[in-house]
């Protein structure tokens, strides 16, 4: 092994577990799978560790890879985000992988061996805190609807407890808000995409930014995909005016929530053909 010659570890990433592949070029000096928990990941960083690595790639997965990054962002190891869409180009491109073949962790391995990516964790950082952000957002609306439920129902007690619990939770919304503007101020490639989005008819700011950082994918999906995990990022009510094709597809007899799902899907696909746009215009 030459002196300069990196150490790299590559890992394909899945909900449960992390296929380790580490090699220094020439050899393979690990390949194992360890569990995609904290144990695991503490265990993976020793390993590497051990093998002096100097470079880990993990390939984007919605998310999964972010706490095994972490772990290693803590550590003198640079650590890689990929884009799985930019790996399989590579790799076809030098006959290592057909169409139909899936990225494991010798073909991330060899892409970031040879590609040699910028290092690019800190906007993965970014993108984990405002996924968290959002989360926490759509579970305090959530609580506040709820709250307001039950002041239907309620006595003058219970009704002004009900208020003052509203109240608080209308101010927890406002602060988590002033943390996403943080975020948006703080990072210009998440501020892109949500300027992308925002461009977009019947999308504002707060359905782009849960686009944005619960569905790092967009973009980079054919539109069943986006359609399938469309799930994953639900449009909010203050999402912009849907009404017209909804009340359309109404008035043609569909019934409501066949129209409402109509309109969504119509608007996530809408959504990924602009990311991807916006993705070309940066190459």
């Amino acid at each position: 092994m030459s002196k300069d010659q990196e150490i790299i570890l590559a890992v394909d990433v899945s909900s449960t577990g992390l296929e380790a592949f580490i090699s220094d070029g020439e050899s393979i000096l690990l390949r194992k799978e360890f569990p995609n928990n904290k144990s695991g990941c503490n265990r993976l960083l020793k390993v590497s560790q051990k093998h002096k690595v100097t470079r880990c790639a993990f390939e984007a997965t919605g998310g999964y890879e972010q706490l095994a990054a972490e772990y290693f962002h803590e550590s003198d190891i640079t650590v890689n985000i990929l884009n799985p869409a930019r790996v399989r180009k590579y790799a076809q491109g030098i006959g290592i992988l057909a169409k139909t073949d899936r990225i494991d962790s010798y073909v991330i391995e060899r892409y970031t061996r040879e590609v040699k990516p910028k290092v690019n964790f800190e906007s993965s950082k970014s993108q984990l805190m405002l996924k968290r952000l959002v989360t926490r957002r759509s579970s305090l609306k959530n609580m506040i609807i709820a709250e307001k439920n039950r002041k239907k129902t309620a006595d003058k007690i219970i009704s002004r407890s009900i208020d003052r619990v509203t109240k608080l939770l209308e101010k927890e919304v406002a602060e988590i808000d002033k943390a996403i503007d943080k975020v948006l101020e703080q990072d210009l490639e998440i501020q892109n995409k949500v300027d992308v989005l925002t461009k977009q008819k019947g999308i504002a700011k707060v359905t782009a930014c849960n686009l944005v950082g619960l569905m790092p994918e967009l973009g980079y999906l054919n539109n069943q995909q986006v359609a399938s995990l469309s799930g994953l990022a639900p449009f909010s009510r203050d999402s912009g005016k849907m009404k017209d094709v909804y009340n359309r597809l109404t008035n043609r007899g569909k019934p409501p929530k066949v129209a409402l799902v109509a309109v969504m899907r119509k608007m996530i696909i809408t959504a990924n053909i602009n990311m991807k746009l916006y993705y070309k215009n940066l190459q």
